[in-house]
């Protein structure tokens, strides 16, 4: 069996750099989408594609222009197992505050998830089994940049204004991850060469307000601001599956000290 050797493509990908940055992998290369033409890919036994489509978000998308499609024409039959960052957004037509990989999808209600759907299916179709599905829940880790990531405004807002703005309900709660056990879960999918589809989550809600609270805790001042009351709109990925196939935990009590830590980073 081949020694694991990782391609990432996406080398402005913030999840792309915490990754590599955490990971106990050795062998990871990043390259951007433009290279991808001048690898010999057949030494690698993964790759990950964590560059992202700004196109995926506004309209409905052409697989045959993506550069999954590409990617998984190259290397069908090469025993590669190619990894798909998705979202839980996949879920939203479900009338449920718990997701699991086996719930039936259809008549999903976004763009984005009907289009990280529809390359969910296409890959599996060219790829086979050799695909590894990573439906996401809101990851912690540090950025203040002009992202739209839920963390980064929060960050953004709480150093430029000493507070965050909301337009949800005070208790919506989701499902969290840290950087470092979504990090922590990825390099035990590959070490255990597993594929198929995973929620990569905590497998349990928090209200947004809590994690805010924890920020606020370590940056020594700031205040939540909500400037409408929506309905709150919930949820939870079960992430039953994934403890099961590689051993994996994480507590309330990390994600509010990671949480402390964001604060105390910011204020650095």
């Amino acid at each position: 069996m081949k020694k694991i050797n990782i391609l990432i493509i996406g080398k402005n990908s913030l999840l792309a750099k915490n990754y590599k940055k955490l990971s106990k992998i050795k062998n990871i290369t990043i390259i951007d989408r433009f290279s991808i033409n001048r690898l010999n890919l057949n030494k690698y036994t993964h790759i990950i594609n964590f560059s992202f489509d700004q196109n995926l978000k506004k309209k409905s998308i052409n697989f045959k222009n993506q550069l999954d499609e590409k990617i998984s024409k190259k290397i069908k039959d090469k025993g590669i197992i190619y990894i798909m960052p998705s979202t839980r957004l996949v879920y939203s037509n479900l009338n449920k505050s718990i997701f699991k990989e086996t719930n039936k999808i259809s008549k999903i209600d976004n763009i984005y998830g009907k289009n990280k759907r529809k390359i969910e299916l296409r890959l599996f179709k060219v790829l086979k089994r050799n695909v590894l599905i990573l439906r996401i829940s809101t990851i912690l880790f540090f950025d203040k940049s002009s992202k739209d990531l839920f963390i980064s405004r929060v960050l953004r807002s709480l150093k430029k204004r000493d507070k965050v703005f909301f337009d949800i309900h005070m208790n919506t709660a989701k499902d969290f991850i840290t950087i470092d056990k979504f990090s922590e879960a990825l390099d035990k999918l590959i070490f255990a060469r597993k594929t198929g589809i995973f929620n990569i989550s905590s497998g349990f809600p928090i209200k947004i307000k809590s994690i805010i609270k924890k920020i606020i805790l370590g940056f020594g001042s700031g205040q939540t601001v909500y400037t409408t009351l929506k309905k709150s709109n919930s949820y939870c990925l079960d992430n039953k599956k994934l403890s099961k196939n590689i051993k994996f935990s994480i507590t309330k009590e990390h994600i509010f000290k990671y949480c402390v830590s964001l604060g105390k980073k910011l204020n650095a």
